[in-house]
C-alpha cells in the first residue's frame, strides 16, 4: 500500500489524514446526487486546479492515475451512446473521473497507515467491534490503493500493446486491464489471509 504515497512532499501532506476524507466524501457525494453532464466535468476540472497547488509534476501524476479510469469511462459513454443515452454517459464518465481523481490525491498525499487510524477511529466510535471494524477500513484503504495500481497496470498493458502493434489501444486494453486486476485482488487477498488478515 505504501507505492501510492508520492515521496515527493506536498502542501497536502501536512493537512490531517481525516479532512482529506471527509473532504472526499461531500465531494463524492455531491457528484453523485446533483448527476448533472456538466457537474462531473466540472469537479474533474476543480481537482485539476488544486493538483497545480504543488507543482505541474503533480498533475502529471494523477492524469498518468487516471488513465485506466480513464478507458473504462471511455466504454461506459460508448456503451450509452449506443443505447441511446449519451447524456447519461459523459454524466457517468465525468463523475467517474473527478472522483477517481480527487481519491488519488487522497492516495497520493496520505499515509495508509494514518487512513487505516482514522477509518478505525470513526468506526469505533459508532460501536463497531474491533475486528469487524479493522476489516472494513482494511477493505476501504484497500479500495483507495487499488486506484494507482490498476493505473500502473493500463500504462504497462498500453505500452506492451503499442511495442506489438501500430494499432491504437482503445477498447483492446479491457479485457487484460480487468483480468490483471482481479489476479492483483486475489494476490492481495492471499496475502492478508496469509498475515491472519482474513479467515
Amino acid at each position: 500500500m505504501i507505492g501510492a504515497l508520492s515521496a515527493r512532499p506536498t502542501p497536502y501532506h501536512a493537512m490531517s489524514a481525516g479532512t482529506k476524507l471527509v473532504m472526499l466524501c461531500v465531494f463524492c457525494t455531491t457528484l453523485g446526487v446533483m448527476r448533472m453532464v456538466a457537474t462531473g466535468w466540472l469537479g474533474l476540472g476543480v481537482v485539476l486546479i488544486a493538483a497545480t497547488v504543488p507543482g505541474l509534476w503533480f498533475v502529471r501524476l494523477i492524469l498518468r492515475d487516471l488513465r485506466g479510469s480513464a478507458l473504462i469511462a471511455v466504454v461506459i459513454v460508448g456503451f450509452q451512446w449506443l443505447s441511446g443515452r449519451l447524456d447519461l454517459g459523459l454524466a457517468v464518465a465525468g463523475t467517474l473521473l473527478a472522483c477517481v481523481a480527487a481519491a488519488m490525491m487522497l492516495s497520493r498525499t496520505t499515509s495508509p497507515a494514518d487512513l487505516l487510524d482514522v477509518l478505525d477511529r470513526w468506526l469505533g466510535r459508532i460501536g463497531l467491534p474491533a475486528r469487524p471494524r479493522r476489516r472494513l477500513s482494511l477493505a476501504i484503504a484497500l479500495t483507495l490503493r487499488f486506484i494507482p495500481a490498476l493505473s500502473a497496470r493500463a500504462a504497462l498493458l498500453s505500452e506492451a500493446h503499442r511495442a506489438r502493434s501500430p494499432r491504437r489501444v482503445g477498447w483492446r486494453l479491457v479485457g487484460p486491464l480487468a483480468l490483471g486486476t482481479l489476479d492483483e485482488a486475489d494476490t492481495a487477498a492471499e496475502a492478508l489471509r496469509a498475515r491472519a488478515f482474513l479467515e
